[in-house]
């Protein structure tokens, strides 16, 4: 695999794909294609996964759309699955993108207290305290806005760029219930659709919020694990089941597709 040395760094080296214009590439030429293009700005990408689907399968997949936003000096805001963690989703990444980048480009928001410290991580812990009966006070709601703004300046950058928001809806529905939940996400969609940011959810079985969010999805794919490994097939825009694979080429982190046999 081909490296190169920031410093006493040495990371994977990353081959940018283009951005077509009002579009952002999925970071995966093949994928691109099927979509005409890429993701279109101010959309909802929905990833309805099985419950087989890894977390080793995920970054296959979101990874190269990450790291495409990243080296087009785009940011992130990511909401993490329950089986990750700030600390391991930086430790990832960072094989591909310099530590210096991920920090100043990229915001974790952590619901529970996981990681405190690090300042990727934007710690709203006490935003689960409601279902348990301690409402939050009007200072801590202030705190919690004034810490999400942060978030957003660090994510656009000084020029002010849309970004990439990759959201796990497990978390906020688990801690805040559906209903409330639905809510939070039908006002965050609505925005990144004004703002012109990409918005990737990862949809996990069994949320009582499902219903919902897919109706809001302006794309959706199905993720499933076979004994081949990951495939991908489209409902909107529809299209067969695609495997996919580590780029056989460029190698991690870049993927390709390929029709799934029957």
């Amino acid at each position: 695999m081909p490296t190169r040395a920031q410093g006493k760094e040495s990371i994977a080296e990353w081959n940018a794909v283009r951005d077509p214009e009002q579009q952002f590439s999925s970071g995966i030429p093949d994928f691109d294609r099927i979509l005409g293009g890429g993701f279109r700005r101010g959309s909802l990408a929905l990833y309805r996964m099985e419950s087989s689907v890894s977390r080793d399968d995920v970054d296959l997949l979101v990874f190269p759309t990450v790291l495409n936003m990243l080296y087009h000096s785009r940011g992130v805001i990511a909401v993490l699955p329950s089986r990750d963690s700030p600390r391991e989703f930086r430790s990832r990444l960072t094989r591909f993108v310099t530590r210096r980048r991920f920090d100043s480009r990229v915001r974790v928001i952590d619901y529970v207290g996981e990681d405190r410290g690090p300042k990727y991580v934007v710690n709203l812990a006490s935003a689960s305290a409601e279902p348990f009966g301690r409402p939050k006070s009007k200072q801590a709601l202030r705190a919690d806005f004034s810490k999400m703004e942060g978030a957003e300046k660090a994510a656009q950058g000084h020029r002010r760029r849309p970004f990439l928001e990759l959201y796990s809806f497990e978390v906020v529905d688990t801690l805040m219930g559906s209903e409330h939940a639905l809510k939070m996400f039908f006002m965050g969609i609505k925005r990144a659709r004004a703002v012109g940011n990409l918005m990737i959810g990862l949809l996990g079985p069994g949320l009582g919020s499902e219903p919902g969010i897919r109706r809001m999805a302006d794309q959706e794919f199905l993720l499933r694990r076979t004994e081949l490994g990951l495939t991908v097939q489209g409902v909107q825009p529809s299209f067969a089941p695609h495997l996919v694979t580590v780029d056989r080429v460029l190698g991690s982190p870049h993927a390709s597709f390929s029709p799934a046999p029957a």
